[in-house]
């Protein structure tokens, strides 16, 4: 039996368990690759590559487990979410995703070992790479754990090769230390320093894990553009509904489906929430000289809000318990300076605080940014220790007596804390909160705006 013939044999008796799952698979093309292009299976959205060694090394349950888990790729549509991330470690990301589906929701079995963590169970794949790229020792974990399934599955000829699936090799900048060793994580393919030498984990040299996941390209290879991108898009939606109906209707017993509503729950742009609501308690007229282009687009012409001249402060709290990260705080400065002088505010004021309010070197509570005056905002880790989000509105409202042009309250939190409804200030407050919880959803005052610092990697 050749290779191509053992995954057709296997892909038919997912038939009897699986139909939707095995309906997803017949709209993959089966295509053969040598180990440089690579050296287990991989999909890019519209096919399934496989190298036959691999295949040929492998049981029928242990192939069925890799093509199921190939086809959820799909289904997630991994191959058109990925952006700016490190493919290496979106691909892990995304492995942790399918995994606990298929292991903890649906009972299925996978090939032995794998990248699997009850933590991860019900995250999205761009919430298990942020948490990857800030936890060295979760992702060096995982660099461990493909390693080993590395040395289990793959043929020996293979592991030595030269090509693209041969990045566990013993080179210099592969060793182990400089994946395991301690220190930051290097994100930037183009930094030239050792890794070894420094501790930190060099991305491009973490190995490849079974079962990939590529970015979907047009026939000569290229990256999709957007009429591309929604077409294939389109034709995923198109086959997972058809394989759910399967499911439905047939004998099959797993939800092709299931849990993709939450694996895909996309939030809604930060950005353009918290602009809209600083625009919308700073602008309070409407202009024919400048049309919105909300609407322009769709060939609609109406006015668009203007700014008073008056100018204003806007108020940033800043929760340092350990929830928030120094390269998270200075995405969200770039990001909020943009906004504010959008809205022509003049002056930012931040204050920090865990469970308490901390001082600047200064000796004052509140760090003033006149941006008016060509000043950038800059946010700094400050202090640390437990939670507590009334102290920065005591100090607001008992303790600061040059507040009467703030124009709102930006708190930005991952949202596991509490706070007194007495606390609430007289002016408008948002919670920019990077992570859902009931928490969040229970405090007392202000406008809640979910932030996806996964991509702000």
């Amino acid at each position: 039996m050749t290779s191509l013939e053992k995954i057709i044999k296997a892909r038919s008796k997912l038939m009897q368990g699986n139909v939707g799952m095995a309906s997803m698979l017949l709209h993959l093309d089966l295509v053969e690759v040598d180990s440089s292009k690579c050296d287990t299976m991989a999909t890019c959205g519209k096919k399934i590559y496989f190298f036959p060694d691999f295949v040929e090394g492998v049981t029928e349950e242990e192939l069925q487990g890799v093509l199921v888990h190939e086809a959820f790729h799909v289904v997630y549509e991994h191959p058109i979410r990925r952006g700016k991330r490190h493919p290496k470690v979106w691909n892990i990301a995304c492995d942790y995703v399918i995994n606990a589906y298929l292991v903890y929701d649906l009972g299925m079995i996978l090939p032995t070992g794998g990248l699997l963590k009850y933590s991860y169970k019900g995250w999205t794949a761009e919430k298990v790479y942020q948490d990857l790229i800030k936890d060295q020792d979760a992702l060096a974990e995982a660099v461990a754990q493909i390693q080993e399934d590395n040395e289990d599955f793959k043929p020996e000829d293979s592991q030595d090769s030269s090509g693209e699936g041969s990045s566990d090799s013993d080179e210099e900048g592969n060793d182990e230390e400089s994946l395991t060793g301690q220190g930051n994580i290097s994100e930037d393919p183009a930094d030239d320093s050792d890794s070894s030498e420094t501790g930190e984990i060099d991305l491009d040299s973490i190995p490849t894990a079974i079962g990939e996941v590529w970015d979907a390209t047009n026939e000569e290879g290229k990256p999709l553009n957007e009429a591309e991108l929604q077409e294939l898009k389109g034709e995923i939606q198109r086959a997972v509904s058809l394989a759910d109906k399967l499911e439905q209707f047939g004998s099959g017993t797993s939800n092709v489906k299931g849990g993709i509503d939450e694996e895909k729950d996309a939030v809604v742009s930060w950005k353009e929430m918290l602009n809209d609501f600083l625009q919308s308690i700073t602008c309070n007229d409407y202009s024919w000289s400048r049309l919105n282009k909300r609407h322009s687009w769709r060939g609609i012409n109406l006015p668009s809000k203007v700014r008073n001249p008056e100018g204003g402060e806007l108020a940033i709290a800043v929760d340092t318990s350990g929830s928030v990260s120094q390269h998270e705080l200075n995405q969200f400065a770039s990001e909020i300076q943009a906004m504010a002088e959008d809205c022509g505010l003049d002056k930012v004021r931040v204050c920090y605080c865990a469970d308490t309010v901390v001082k600047n070197e200064h000796g004052e509570w509140w760090d003033i940014y006149e941006l008016n005056q060509g000043e950038d905002l800059e946010l700094k880790v400050r202090g640390g220790g437990g939670t507590s989000f009334d102290p920065p509105f005591h100090l607001f409202n008992e303790w600061s007596d040059d507040i009467e042009d703030v124009q709102a309250f930006v708190y930005f939190t991952d949202g596991y804390g509490t706070v007194e409804p007495e606390q609430e200030p007289e002016c408008p407050v948002v919670w920019c909160v990077t992570q859902k919880s009931r928490y969040a959803e229970e405090l007392p005052f202000g406008e809640l705006v979910y932030v996806d610092t996964a991509n702000f990697y």
